[in-house]
């Protein structure tokens, strides 16, 4: 678990997600180089092959939380809670990992509930999540105590620095206090999928 102030301005940072599912919600023509009207970049990785799948479950609960006022807090949800998978191609090629987390997941009441994604301890590219790999699932809710199934799924393309590389992905989960009052948020039984292709 980890609590951080990466975010000096939550009402930015919110903003900022808004975008971001703003964008999620417009049209995909998934083709390099073609613009959609929410001006996002889209990409398609046409004619890869579903080399392995590495699968993670937990039954829940966990919990995270934190006190500060509009404090951030993180938290894993797996042990181990970072996983290195191989991408079996010489240097310089590519691979790509495809994220897909299914859990119930509940936050405090008004405060957003997170998920953050990371390959390489780096956003996943082409994603979609913000530039630090958030994906907020529910914001500012009276009735986000309630626990709901959460689902959602990144793209990673990776290229190799060196032979067989193991790549890491981390996914966690938190909260951000939208109210002045600190924060939690709790995920039940959760299960992740990570699906490595090849060209």
């Amino acid at each position: 678990m980890k609590v951080s102030d990466r975010i000096p301005a939550v009402a930015g940072f919110v903003a900022a997600i808004m975008a971001i599912l703003s964008f999620a919600a417009g049209t995909l023509n998934a083709q390099p180089g073609v613009r959609t009207a929410s001006d996002g970049t889209n990409v398609i990785l046409k004619n890869v092959t579903l080399i392995s799948t590495t699968f993670g479950t937990n039954v829940g609960p966990v919990t995270v939380a934190c006190s500060p006022s509009f404090c951030e807090n993180l938290g894993g949800f797996l042990t181990p809670s970072v996983l290195h998978v191989i991408c079996p191609q010489p240097a310089g090629a590519t691979c790509t990992y495809y994220v897909h987390l299914e859990t119930q997941a509940a936050a405090t009441a008004n405060d957003s509930g997170i998920f953050q994604f990371s390959v390489d301890g780096v956003a996943p590219k082409p994603g979609p999540t913000d530039i630090h790999g958030f994906f907020v699932w529910d914001t500012a809710d009276p009735n986000s105590t309630v626990m709901q199934a959460r689902s959602y799924a990144v793209v990673a393309h990776v290229t190799n620095a060196k032979d067989n590389q193991a790549h890491s992905i981390d996914v966690e989960f938190g909260c951000i206090d939208l109210t002045g009052d600190g924060c939690s948020s709790t995920m039940g039984p959760a299960s992740m999928s990570i699906g490595l292709f090849t060209p």
